[in-house]
């Protein structure tokens, strides 16, 4: 299985050429860029700029399997509020436009949030109307994503939104798109959920994974940690994976230093191997 790094596990300050080539030097075959509001690799990028990005990431001998947007946690499709969620659908078409220019084929999104970012304990929406909103609208983008060719990868967060296999399953369903799948973030369902349960369960699904730790004694942020240094289950994770027939890469996304994230993951797939 092919090792992946996320743009986000570098310095925001390091230029994206530079991250990928000291992703290589690392071990990593695999590199998602990051869409931030803006830099280098923004919403308003022209597309010569994207595409001489992407040509010099692949020149560094990486392939681009995915483009990671969290700009919807601040614009989330679950908003109550019209101008909110419009916002979103213009950061997912930008999103869309500048994942194919790049030559990726996914672009990573988060679905919603029930919750105000500033104060998690107070619900903005509830959650049939939350359904309905980003159902809604990830049915309209999912035309857009058919005509430029790049599948919406929806992540699970904590944003008290799709907290379960089965729910995300039913959504994903709901909207019918194969244009439209799920991006899996192990370490993140670990707080409410298990990792292996979701690949079985989003079979036909899963367009990306995200391989990040978790450690369930600290239960807060502070719980995420190197792969295979907390309780995620890895041998059943990849057991799963290979049920399901998933062929995208494994993308490290969460802390650590390049090397020491690569090393996590040659340790667990050796793990494999020899098991």
């Amino acid at each position: 299985m092919r090792k992946g790094i996320n743009g986000w596990c570098f310095e925001r300050t390091m230029p994206l050429v530079e991250a990928a080539r000291a992703a290589r030097e690392a071990g990593f075959e695999v590199f998602e860029p990051t869409l931030e509001a803006d830099g280098p690799l923004a919403v308003t990028t022209p597309q010569r700029e994207i595409h001489d990005l992407g040509e010099a990431i692949r020149a560094a001998g990486l392939e681009i399997h995915a483009l990671a947007c969290g700009l919807t946690m601040r614009w989330p499709f679950t908003s109550p509020d019209p101008a909110i969620r419009q916002r979103a659908a213009e950061i997912v078409l930008a999103g869309l436009d500048r994942a194919r220019w790049l030559g990726a084929d996914v672009l990573l999104v988060v679905p919603g949030r029930l919750d105000d970012p500033a104060d998690p304990r107070r619900p903005v929406v509830g959650y049939e109307d939350a359904l309905w909103y980003a159902s809604e609208l990830l049915t309209e983008l999912s035309h857009e994503a058919e005509t430029r060719g790049v599948t919406v990868g929806l992540e699970n967060t904590w944003g008290r939104f799709l907290i379960s296999p089965v729910e995300m399953r039913e959504f994903i369903d709901r909207i019918g798109s194969p244009w439209v799948g799920v991006y899996l973030d192990v370490g993140n369902v670990l707080a409410y959920g298990y990792p292996q349960d979701w690949i079985r369960t989003l079979a036909g699904r899963l367009c990306g994974l995200h391989a990040k730790d978790f450690k369930l004694s600290i239960g807060t942020k502070a719980g995420f940690c190197l792969p295979g240094e907390g309780d995620v289950d890895w041998p059943e994770v990849l057991a799963a994976l290979k049920q399901v027939g998933y062929k995208g890469p494994l993308t490290c996304e969460g802390k650590g230093t390049p090397e020491q994230l690569a090393g996590s993951l040659d340790r667990i797939l050796a793990a494999e191997k020899v098991g």
